[in-house]
Order: structure tokens, then sequence, then C-alpha cells
């Protein structure tokens, strides 16, 4: 059985265009979109819930 471990875009902000790739591939939103809402997270405009 494999692990997984949860990370947050704040311990690994380097992943974040990797992450939003795979968000568009998956889900069809731009990925613009999600780079966004990132660099809002990531600049402290945002948090997470």
């Amino acid at each position: 059985m494999k692990k997984y471990s949860f990370i947050t875009l704040k311990e690994r902000p380097e992943l974040k265009t990797a992450a939003a790739e795979w968000f568009n591939a998956k889900w069809g939103v731009p990925k613009e979109a999600y780079l966004e809402c990132m660099n809002a997270y990531l600049d402290g405009e945002t948090e997470l819930y």
C-alpha cells in the first residue's frame, strides 16, 4: 500500500506551476486562474482554511 503525505503550497512553492498545470489538465480551468489563486495565497492575501 502506498503512503501519501500532504504538504501545503507554502511548504513547496516551487511546485505551484506544476500544480496549476495538473489542475488545468484535470478540470479544464485555465492555468492562469489557478496561478492567480495560488499567488494570492503565497502573498498572504488569502489563507487556507
